[in-house]
């Protein structure tokens, strides 16, 4: 079976959390580093100039967030990378988005008890990316000092991206891209997601998400295992849409479904499908959903290469243009557990990790 490396973390402060980290991951995240240098220098951008720009976003995070940006500098420090190289890894999506290019990442959905077969909630992602990062995608397990145990998937050197928390909060994202988005400032999506990983309650995490100043739109899928609560929020610049769900599930994948003018791709209704196929999978088996059948449901094929398990790369394992599925998590919040596979789910297998 083909599995990502899981870290271990659990430290009293945020700089020694980080330090962990970093000392564990070092390899990837120095190779991690090294790709998004040649990609950007690739696309006409000088690495002094990329990290001018990774750290333009660092005020905004140091007031709103310093625990957070304290946790990414013990990164650095761990893996002894400079911190403006590690900060290019946790703005990637706000330098790949807006000006350069956007990968459709992602298909998301959550299932609530109701649509089950055993009255429980399920939330689950297939990630679509950059084939170059497959081998550098890390599963962090984090224990805090206040106790709150966080597991999610993650590049290594970034933040925790994806997963869930021992408090029953779970997060997972999606790309979208609008006529709104521009340069700099607010705060980067990597550091947002791990400040709403850390929350106690559905309510503290939407604040966060929704209240937080950004320079590029991205939209989140936001549950709660405790209270039975999951929305979609889609967030640009210029404010933030919900989407609720309709018979206990929703999902989503790389569009404004609320207001699409403010989408800014040309290729919007190709990437909406995967969204509607997934709700069409789900609503086929309501009341009667399970792990295995959503295990199912995140192999289909329909529209492909540009289905739900992606398949559109170009073989190359350090290609940092082509896309694929690099990993699929399913969150099962009445076991306290999620099933990860790594690369595309028709061609692995799910393991089971505990919270």
């Amino acid at each position: 079976m083909k599995e990502f490396e899981v870290i271990e973390i659990n430290a009293s402060t945020p700089f020694e959390r980080g330090v962990q980290y970093g000392k564990a991951a070092a390899d990837k995240i120095v190779a991690g580093v090294n790709n998004y240098r040649a990609y950007f220098e690739s696309k006409g951008r000088t690495w002094e100039q990329t990290k001018k720009l990774a750290m333009a976003f660092v005020p905004d995070i140091e007031a709103a967030m310093p625990d957070v940006l304290e946790e990414a500098k013990g990164i650095a420090e761990g893996a002894g990378v400079e911190f403006e190289g590690l900060m290019v890894l946790n703005t990637r999506y706000e330098l790949t988005n807006y000006p350069i290019d956007a990968t459709p990442e992602c298909t998301t959905g959550a299932v609530l008890p109701e649509a089950t077969k055993d009255n429980v909630m399920y939330m689950v992602k297939n990630w679509d990316y950059k084939v170059g990062v497959l081998d550098k995608i890390v599963l962090l397990h984090i224990v805090q000092e206040d106790g709150t145990r966080i597991f999610g998937l993650t590049e290594a050197g970034q933040m925790v991206r994806e997963g869930f928390n021992s408090h029953g909060i779970a997060l997972f994202n999606n790309m979208i891209a609008s006529v709104y988005d521009g340069p700099g400032g607010g705060i980067p999506v990597c550091f947002l997601r791990r400040k709403v990983l850390s929350c106690k309650t559905f309510d503290e995490a939407y604040q966060w998400i929704t209240g937080i100043k950004r320079s590029v739109s991205n939209n989140s899928l936001l549950g709660s295992g405790a209270e039975n609560r999951a929305i979609d929020i889609e967030c640009s610049p210029v404010g933030c849409d919900l989407i609720k769900p309709i018979a206990g599930i929703v999902t989503h994948a790389n569009h404004f479904s609320v207001d699409p003018e403010k989408d800014t791709r040309s290729l919007v209704s190709m990437w909406k499908n995967r969204q509607v196929r997934l709700a069409e999978l789900l609503y086929q088996q309501y009341g009667n959903i399970t792990v295995e059948y959503i295990q199912q449901c995140m192999k289909d094929h329909q529209y492909y290469p540009d289905s739900i398990c992606n398949h559109n790369n170009s073989g190359d394992p350090n290609d940092m243009d082509g896309y694929m599925t690099v990993a699929s998590i399913i969150v099962d919040f009445a076991n306290d557990a999620a099933y990860v596979c790594k690369g595309n789910p028709c061609e692995g297998e799910y393991k089971k990790y505990l919270i």
